[in-house]
């Protein structure tokens, strides 16, 4: 009975741990996709021990909505308050941050999907945006999304290659061998309405067959356990 009680633990564990990953690894796919009330880049102008207060320079919305009609609902504050998380311990007036943010009341606001410092880059005949995430990939893909106004789509393949999805052409934003740098923003049209909704529907899809795949493979994995153990 015991054996059996930590077999079934130990698949629970599994599936909780698997339902983890997969909601890690989809913060950035809500944050590209609209999924929150305010996407800005903008400078830290006041610190205080409940808030920082943010000057919005840029407005990001995306291309693709994770629900209908989120486009449409995005907001363009001028100014905000952000109520203060472990994220902004460091945060000092100055500073630059990209943050994703929900509305509490007024211009009070509250994280969504992260916030993060910003440097700002300048050339002679162009700027942009590079977002400090800790981590190469996605500090590639949201420096380019912020960079190109929320255009594209993206995808990492086993070598290490980053991929924009413009249009029907994949364009290299980076290239670990030899390593490539972030480009600025670039001036083409929107796709249409139909490449957005096919792009969009095949992102959501693959997030669904993990998720749905994920508990399948567990049930499985301690239904063949349980039936070893009571066999012996």
């Amino acid at each position: 009975m015991k054996k059996n009680l930590k077999i079934v633990m130990t698949g629970l564990a599994t599936f909780f741990m698997l339902s983890i990953m997969v909601v890690g690894a989809d913060w950035g796919y809500h944050l590209m996709r609209n999924d929150h009330d305010t996407l800005l880049v903008g400078e830290v102008v006041q610190v205080s021990d409940d808030e920082v207060v943010i000057q919005a320079i840029d407005h990001i919305v995306s291309a693709y909505d994770l629900v209908e009609g989120a486009t449409e609902r995005q907001l363009r504050p001028e100014t905000v308050r952000i109520v203060r998380n472990g994220q902004m311990d460091d945060f000092q007036v100055g500073d630059y941050v990209l943050a994703s943010l929900n509305q509490e009341e007024d211009d009070l606001f509250i994280v969504t999907w992260g916030i993060f410092k910003v440097d700002l880059i300048e050339e002679l005949d162009w700027q942009m945006w590079h977002v400090e995430t800790g981590d190469l990939s996605t500090t590639v893909i949201l420096s380019d999304f912020v960079n190109q106004g929320g255009r594209y789509t993206y995808s990492v393949r086993e070598n290490g290659i980053i991929i924009r999805h413009q249009g029907d052409a994949e364009i290299v934003i980076y290239d670990p061998d030899p390593p490539t740098e972030i480009q600025p923003r670039i001036e083409e049209e929107n796709e249409s309405e139909e490449l957005v909704e096919a792009e969009e529907s095949e992102d959501t899809s693959l997030l669904l067959i993990i998720g749905i795949i994920s508990p399948i493979v567990v049930a499985l994995i301690v239904w063949i356990a349980y039936k070893k153990s009571k066999n012996k």
